[in-house]
């Protein structure tokens, strides 16, 4: 069997009765993901530190998961030896290490623990006179390789390498939260920053483009939670917001759609996570990032929500989420997903006032809250896969590669994009008014959609398609290439 060191940061520092709570939850979790790829190990604790123990040949799939498990500061492959006396520390490290080190300047670096006739120093000292003649020489400043030993108790734990972990608190030692989660760069990245203080995390999505959002949504949260929520399932809630597009165009202040979507929003996810105990809400917002997220506006949109509100990256710029997004995995599927723009607001106000926001909001449906909250399906993170598998197939066909002869071409882009590019002969359609352009210029017609990214063209595919019309999505690159 293979021995893994592992370290905990801030846990160490707890009280005794939370040291102990929350070491017992890094002990869970690491067993709970190990096993999920069917890992037999064991684990135990000593003063300050875990000891895993895997089997030889699944050495580097177990520090795979366990760097990805909160908590963990660090990690190393080690080596265990017992000891009597100090030189059999140094006749272990000689049989251990003469070898790696030859012709190579190194460094010996001690940490102990425990009561002995000897220090660090002493150990340090002594090792490094045994293993000189091996080496190119000791160089404690630039060594081409370092050697660590950590001596405790009786025994001598030989390493040298030292693998980040997540850090953070373990997942579940600070309750429960519910992410709003979009499937851009921002919220994931917010989700992720909650797991890591402590926190389990489920998702909401509002679907405005249904099934295609959803799909891209849940790719998303597959690529943060399978990787990261290791030891707990998150519940993913997915609500069907479509009827907000007719009611906001109907009665609301196109000006506002941005922040009263978000209010709406807020609305339904306090509700949801009352439900659930979950202990308040995250958002992926980022102060002054696009018109909602002025200071102004993220007052107005939060007034009457009565739980906590937390908004991690609202001292980050687009580059550092990015970052992060690259660093946790959800960049290449966020990369993927557009934002769907039927209730983007015209001309945004950027200082709406929680008076004009309540005055707007007031003027929706009574019913909607209760509605939208009755379109809510849940999942769990585990059968995403499977569900986004059952979605696909009944878009499959959507997608072609070529514009057929005779076929209407419809650009949803922005009136900018569209002027920049277009495909020869494509006309310019607001995805609000795609039904009725299609229906004014007849069932007769074949239509291709194309947009920045496919969400909008292949949601407005299908919903010609729910309408009896015949219409396709194809890629943007692919028509630029045969243009």
């Amino acid at each position: 069997m293979a021995l893994i060191l592992v370290r905990y940061g801030e846990v160490a520092i707890k009280r005794s009765g939370t040291r102990s709570l929350m070491e017992r939850l890094l002990m869970h979790h690491i067993l709970s993901g190990l096993r999920s790829i069917s890992i037999d190990a064991r684990v135990t604790r000593s003063q300050g530190r875990l000891f895993v123990e895997v089997p030889d040949d699944k050495i580097k799939d177990s520090i795979d998961v366990i760097s990805r498990v909160f908590g963990v500061r660090s990690l190393s492959p080690v080596k265990a030896y017992e000891f009597k006396e100090l030189n059999d520390i140094v006749n272990a490290t000689v049989k251990e290490w003469s070898e790696l080190i030859r012709g190579r300047r190194f460094a010996v670096r001690v940490h102990r623990v425990g009561s002995h006739n000897f220090t660090s120093m002493d150990v340090a000292k002594a090792i490094g006179a045994a293993l000189k003649p091996f080496s190119a020489g000791v160089d404690l400043e630039r060594p081409d390789i370092e050697l660590f030993i950590e001596v405790r108790g009786n025994k001598a734990f030989l390493f040298t390498e030292m693998i980040n972990g997540a850090g953070g608190l373990p997942l579940g030692s600070e309750g429960k939260l519910l992410a709003l989660i979009s499937g851009g760069f921002d919220s994931p990245v917010a989700a992720w920053f909650m797991m890591r203080r402590g926190s389990y995390v489920d998702a909401l999505f509002c679907s405005l483009a249904y099934p295609i959002d959803v799909i891209n949504f849940l790719r998303v949260t597959h690529a943060l939670f399978s990787r990261w929520s290791i030891g707990y399932d998150p519940r993913l809630f997915i609500i069907d917001c479509s009827s907000l597009i007719s009611e906001f165009r109907a009665k609301a202040n196109p000006h506002m759609w941005s922040v009263l979507f978000k209010r709406v929003l807020y609305v339904v996810a306090s509700r949801v996570a009352k439900s659930i105990g979950a202990l308040g809400l995250v958002t992926g917002e980022s102060l002054g990032q696009v018109s909602s997220q002025t200071l102004h506006n993220l007052m107005a949109i939060e007034y009457g929500i009565d739980l906590p509100i937390y908004r991690p990256l609202i001292g980050l710029d687009k580059d550092d989420i990015m970052n992060y997004a690259r660093r946790i995995g959800t960049y290449e599927e966020s990369m993927r997903t557009e934002e769907f723009c039927a209730i983007f607001s015209e001309k945004p106000r950027t200082r709406v006032t929680i008076e004009e926001l309540n005055k707007e909001f007031n003027k929706l449906d009574q019913d909607l809250i209760n509605n939208l909250l009755s379109s809510a399906v849940m999942l769990r993170a585990s059968a995403v896969n499977k569900v986004i598998n059952e979605l696909m197939l009944g878009t499959s066909d959507v997608e072609i590669d070529h514009v057929p002869e005779d076929a209407v071409v419809i650009d949803l882009r922005s009136r900018g994009e569209y002027e920049l590019w277009h495909y020869p002969g494509a006309i310019n359609v607001d995805v609000d008014k795609l039904v009725s352009t299609a229906e004014t210029m007849g069932r007769d017609k074949v239509y291709v959609l194309y947009c920045s990214k496919g969400l909008s063209s292949k949601w407005g595919a299908l919903e010609l398609r729910r309408l009896d019309f015949k219409a396709f999505s194809i890629d943007i690159n692919r028509l630029r290439r045969s243009s």
